[in-house]
């Protein structure tokens, strides 16, 4: 593969690489987050297990905070993926330009041309892989912030229904329609989080102090 046939390769990447609908879909459900206990002590018979249901997945989908996810994502990897294209289309000319500059050239002159574009195109593909690195980070912050959501609401209707347990349908082959509440924590966790800023980039981590001496 050609240096600029790399660079429009992973430029490629980066446009296929964070689809939100997919990546969402691919997340799973938060850990089991225990109850309030109903229990007084560890000698009394435990409580029967009192299920609800819910579609994991659609939540994730189908949120209002989801879909500003997807939204933010989707035009910040619209606007990496102009950038690139107008950068891949700068190498390929320079490519094109220093072939027809090979027979006027000594060796060493344009041996030092092609390092130098070589150089310029390491330059780029590091771009490329540091932007998606940086769009998947933030994205999957921005997801855990409706997973902690999701949880509140959760644990809310579970209180208020008087379940003890509540699973994702995924895990369970059959169950009554009455205790599905996917729907009502759609409908809870769109007035509570009802978008979710996509932060630029993460937070630097500070630098470690050296001991002093």
């Amino acid at each position: 593969m050609t240096t600029v046939g790399r660079v429009a390769a992973l430029a490629a990447v980066l446009a296929m690489g964070v689809v939100l609908p997919a990546a969402a879909q691919q997340q799973p459900p938060p850990a089991a987050q225990p109850l309030p206990s109903t229990v007084a002590g560890a000698s009394e018979t435990l409580p029967a297990a009192v299920v609800g249901i819910i579609d994991y997945q659609k939540i994730l989908r189908d949120s209002k905070a989801a879909g500003s996810i997807r939204d933010q994502v989707e035009v910040r990897r619209k606007a990496y993926q102009e950038e690139i294209s107008k950068q891949e289309q700068e190498l390929r000319e320079q490519d094109q330009a220093l072939v027809k500059q090979r027979t006027v050239l000594s060796p060493e002159a344009f041996g030092t041309k092609r390092r130098e574009f070589e150089q310029e195109v390491a330059e780029v593909q590091k771009n490329v892989q540091e932007r998606r690195r940086q769009l998947d980070e933030v994205t999957a912050v921005a997801l855990n912030d409706v997973r902690e959501a999701i949880i509140e609401v959760v644990s809310q209707l579970a209180e208020e229904k008087g379940f003890n347990l509540v699973v994702p349908s995924s895990t369970v082959l059959v169950f009554s329609p009455r205790i599905d509440i996917t729907q009502d924590v759609l409908q809870l966790l769109d007035q509570l989080l009802p978008d979710v800023k996509v932060a630029d980039a993460l937070p630097a981590e500070p630098a470690q102090q050296q001991p002093q001496q």
